[in-house]
């Protein structure tokens, strides 16, 4: 269980992890997305109550119309009036979803549009949540929307990103406020995401009923690699669960062995350049501490010293014996008086 209101590096590389596994032994990209949103969704929780920290989590990924299967490309034609869009038109579909309510649990019944075709530049821009996610993972829309060979190749190592949104009640970049925000008391949105091999873009969205700072919204480009790094390979199988085609795959895998090890191994290169790093983050927050450390106890030091020299001063005022010195409160009741006031 994490809470992340108390989310550490440790409980990072402990769900990343996890999440890393998902991909293995999977028939397509559909199955390893269900088994990331329900793990987020089953272990993300108030460490005092035990209640579950999202109200809903969905994983999104970049998808050609044409190889979409029957019912996402009836949602696509349906949000284009009954007109048939190119074979090649990437569509923001929707592969898995977990959340409160039982019709969440699967992509099919967990939206009313479950693939929303991305028709032009213009049209995109006009998406709030999709053209702020693009610009918060780094991407323009242009490159979102077919990557180039030659910048694809720069771009995929790269961009693994996150998209936060503080305050999600009244959010522009939050269109669901009165169907999900303001119901299930949603205070932050934060979704985790980059660029898969084939040039499609990932996100996992997670709607909390917590608040989260910016901080804590960083640490989960960690878990971007982790969740590009199941995908990947189930990349190559089929991207939708088809019955069938599972079936197949139980029985016999026809990944070739080499690769499963290719991915792997590239990935896991990318993983170590990750956490190092975060090591050196880690590292430099942690001088940081010091360094504050050190001075806040030299500052006390002088203080201390500075005080030390005032009260030696003033106890030799108060000793000269000729004179008389007396402190007084405000009802004239005497508090403290010297040797020359004894003398008197």
């Amino acid at each position: 269980m994490y809470d992340i209101t108390l989310f550490t590096p440790q409980d990072m590389a402990k769900c990343s992890l996890v999440l890393r596994q998902f991909g293995r032994n999977t028939a397509s990209m559909e199955a390893s997305s269900q088994k990331i949103v329900n793990y987020i969704y089953r272990h993300f929780c108030d460490s005092q109550t035990g209640e579950n920290t999202c109200a809903l989590v969905r994983l999104f990924k970049t998808h050609p119309y044409g190889e979409l299967e029957d019912s996402l490309q009836q949602s696509a034609r349906r949000l284009m009036k009954g007109n048939s869009p190119a074979a090649d038109m990437k569509c923001w579909t929707l592969l898995a979803a977990a959340g409160t309510e039982p019709q969440w649990n699967s992509r099919h019944t967990a939206a009313d549009n479950t693939a929303i075709p991305l028709v032009s530049t213009r049209l995109v821009a006009q998406m709030p949540a999709i053209s702020e996610i693009i610009r918060q993972f780094g991407l323009d829309i242009p490159t979102f929307l077919g990557i180039e060979r030659e910048r694809f190749l720069q771009l995929e190592p790269a961009v693994l990103n996150i998209f936060h949104v503080s305050e999600a009640k009244g959010s522009p970049f939050i269109p669901e406020q009165n169907s999900l925000i303001i119901p299930y008391h949603v205070k932050s949105v934060l979704a985790f995401g980059g660029l898969l091999p084939s040039g499609s873009v990932f996100a996992v969205v997670m709607f909390l009923k917590v608040k989260i700072p910016q901080s804590t919204a960083e640490m989960f480009k960690d878990l971007a690699l982790s969740v590009k790094t199941a995908l990947s390979v189930p990349e190559k199988k089929s991207v939708f669960d088809y019955s069938e085609i599972s079936k197949i795959f139980v029985t016999n895998n026809n990944i070739a062995e080499t690769q499963l090890l290719e991915y792997q191994v590239a990935n896991l290169i990318q993983l170590l350049d990750f956490s190092e790093q975060e090591m050196l983050r880690q590292a430099a927050r942690f001088q940081e501490t010091i360094d504050n450390l050190q001075r806040e106890l030299a500052d006390y030091k002088n203080k201390e010293e500075a005080f030390k020299v005032s009260q030696n001063s003033f106890t030799g005022i108060l000793n000269i014996p000729k004179d008389a010195i007396v402190r007084v409160d405000k009802n004239q009741g005497i508090q403290r008086f010297n040797q020359g006031e004894e003398q008197i």
